[in-house]
């Protein structure tokens, strides 16, 4: 789990600064610096979210990157899909995640039983080093 929370600080770095409630109206100076977060966001009621995860063995990457780029073209064309993309780790680059957002859960199964889905689950069998783990949300 202290990966994942690395992998994911690595990813994106936000700034997370507390709210002074007598400022809420103030005017911010533009730094350049990320929006605080000050609520946690609930993805709409219908929307799916998807995170998965999988270690590539190691000299593969360029191999596994090959193959997945087929399906993240060809899920980006999907009527559902709203959102799709593969990130690689910078410090354990044997390490992906796919973020993906459909409009819905007919969408997301939709693109779990598509062709392009099902050649990349047999062209990345021998380059992966485990399973694919999938949290949705």
């Amino acid at each position: 789990m202290k990966k994942i929370g690395i992998l994911l600080m690595s990813l994106t770095m936000i700034s997370v600064m507390s709210c002074n409630e007598g400022k809420k109206n103030a005017q911010k100076e533009d730094t350049g610096a990320p929006e605080a977060i000050t609520e946690v966001q609930q993805p709409k009621k219908d929307k799916k979210v998807i995170v998965a995860r999988l270690i590539v063995k190691e000299g593969q990457e360029k191999a596994f990157i090959e193959v997945a780029s087929k399906l993240v073209a060809a899920t980006r064309q999907e009527p559902g899909n709203l959102f799709y993309s593969l990130y690689q780790s910078p410090l354990q680059p044997v390490e992906f995640i796919f973020y993906e957002e459909y409009k819905d859960d007919a969408a997301f199964q939709a693109h779990a039983s598509s062709a392009h889905f099902a050649a990349f689950v047999e062209g990345t069998k021998e380059l992966t080093a485990g399973d694919l783990i999938v949290d949705e949300f």
